[in-house]
């Protein structure tokens, strides 16, 4: 499954920046999220202005029948935002990747975070697959259900931070 979407804020490029990559900010929006024993397994700042952040949590996840034997419904989640320093216009471009323990699904993609005439826009490119034979695609559709609503309900937190709610 793919899953595109671009977020638009009203602030800048570089303020967004710093709510993406920083771990009280990230910890916060995942418990917000639902999601427990959110910790921070490492953040490194590049000298080139990029950002890698390793975040641990527990994510919940409403399993149907037909995948109760893959899916668990609470997840081990790792994931790593890896974001390079701006562009000569600011463009900061970078990768995620999310792995959950014992689960045959794999999700990464890419990150794009652009200045914009008002504020800036943030374009994440998800990849979503599961190598299970027969259901392998109803999983990936699940997961990825999943995730879209995630990503919308970070945009949101996101987008309420940064107004100061």
């Amino acid at each position: 499954m793919e899953l595109n979407v671009t977020h638009r804020y009203d602030h800048p490029a570089d303020e967004v920046f710093a709510v993406l990559t920083s771990f009280e900010a990230v910890k916060a929006k995942y418990e917000a999220l639902g999601h427990s024993d959110v910790t921070l397994v490492s953040r490194d700042e590049a000298a080139d202005g990029g950002v890698t952040v390793v975040t641990h949590r527990i994510v919940p996840l409403d399993v149907p029948g037909f995948a109760k034997k893959v899916l668990s419904p609470k997840n081990s989640v790792t994931q790593t935002d890896r974001w390079s320093g701006p562009d000569t216009g600011g463009v900061r471009t970078g990768t995620f990747t999310v792995e959950a323990k014992g689960v045959p699904v794999s999700i990464g993609g890419t990150l794009r975070l652009a200045p914009a005439a008002e504020g800036c826009t943030n374009t994440i490119t998800a990849t979503i697959t599961c190598k299970v034979p027969l259901i392998g695609g109803k999983i990936a559709d699940l997961v990825g259900g999943d995730t879209k609503k995630a990503v919308t309900h970070e945009e949101i937190w996101t987008r309420e931070h940064l107004a100061g709610r």
